[in-house]
């Protein structure tokens, strides 16, 4: 008996194809770059018993004095939240659909295929849609098989996993700066310096 390729119960309003620069992640920002380079405080490489090396560092939010500056890190961080928007559903499911169209596809009932794309959405649904296209791709290059939601998942969080850190950290220290610049932060910061003034 052959299995008949049955396509997920996925039935998504038709979606212009990205642009082809939409695919491609952010290029570095040299100023943001320098600001979130001087919040390290140490890096160096672990290199464990079972598995890879991997570096690890220390980091803290620095502080923005620089009006330009801060104004840079800003449009950075409105460029990268926009990159990392998560993908519409319909377009998501409709490109896992025909990443797994190349592969021998196993026929279900309808309620099952409904659960099936609800899996692929819940497990997809946080990254864009240019680095599940890009998984998709690296994919059907280098694979016989169809994969697996985690598989997937891991190769999105290669393409955007350097992006979501450097926006954490962006808004950390975008964050400070409101914080620090806030009158409340002010005033405690005075209330602090009075507390803290040697006795006579």
């Amino acid at each position: 008996m052959h299995a008949s390729k049955r396509p997920l119960a996925v039935h998504p309003a038709p979606l212009p194809c990205p642009a082809e620069d939409a695919l491609v992640p952010l290029p570095r920002c040299p100023v943001a770059t320098a600001v979130l380079e001087r919040g390290v405080a140490e890096r160096r490489f672990l290199f464990p018993d079972a598995g890879p090396a991997r570096r690890v560092e220390r980091w803290s939010p620095p502080v923005l004095h620089n009006p330009a500056e801060a104004a840079a890190v800003e449009r950075r961080l409105r460029a990268l939240d926009d990159a990392l928007q998560p993908a519409h559903r319909g377009a998501l499911l409709a490109r896992v659909l025909a990443l797994l169209s190349h592969y021998r596809m196993d026929s279900h009932p309808a309620e099952v295929e409904r659960r099936l794309a609800d899996d692929w959405a819940e497990d997809l649904g946080a990254y864009p849609l240019w680095a599940v296209d890009g998984a998709a791709r690296i994919w059907r290059r280098t694979r016989r098989f169809k994969p697996q939601p985690a598989e997937m998942v891991a190769l999105c969080e290669d393409a955007c996993g350097s992006l979501q850190q450097e926006r954490d950290r962006l808004r950390q220290v975008t964050d400070g700066r409101a914080a620090e610049s806030s009158p409340l932060s002010q005033g405690v910061a005075v209330l602090a310096r009075g507390l803290l003034r040697p006795m006579p």
